[in-house]
């Protein structure tokens, strides 16, 4: 193995658009609302957030994932629990 092998070995790109199957508990940022409806914006994946309380915008929240288009890069998901605030 060269020495350019072993400083990459392990390296990997973060895509901007992952994915996610019905069942996932994730942690995710509330980015905003639409249509009364809590948002989370995940790189350039859109997660609705059914259940989540009036003024969960820029709170991190636990999320259980109800369905995922791949396709689309949109879901929608159940709030859990807030789990913090906004460090900005």
């Amino acid at each position: 193995m060269s020495r350019l092998d072993k400083f990459f070995a392990g390296f990997s790109f973060r895509g901007s658009t992952p994915d996610y199957e019905p069942g996932d508990v994730i942690e995710v940022m509330v980015t905003g609302a639409e249509g009364g409806e809590a948002v989370a914006r995940i790189g350039d994946s859109t997660l609705r957030i059914e259940d989540a309380p009036s003024g969960a915008v820029n709170t991190r929240v636990l999320v259980a994932v109800d369905s995922w288009d791949e396709a689309a890069h949109r879901g929608t998901g159940t709030y859990r629990e807030t789990v913090g605030e906004s460090a900005f």
